[in-house]
């Protein structure tokens, strides 16, 4: 994984719904999850 330093902010409705992403992919925090999503971009 690569090292981010840029912080990257979220309203608590955008934030949920990372929450639930990652749930339903299986993965163990909203981190993995960000990472996904980033490297989709």
């Amino acid at each position: 994984m690569q090292k981010r330093t840029m912080p990257i902010c979220f309203t608590s409705k955008q934030y949920q719904s990372i929450v639930e992403y990652a749930k339903k992919n299986g993965m163990v925090n909203t981190s993995q999850a960000i990472e996904k999503l980033l490297s989709n971009i």
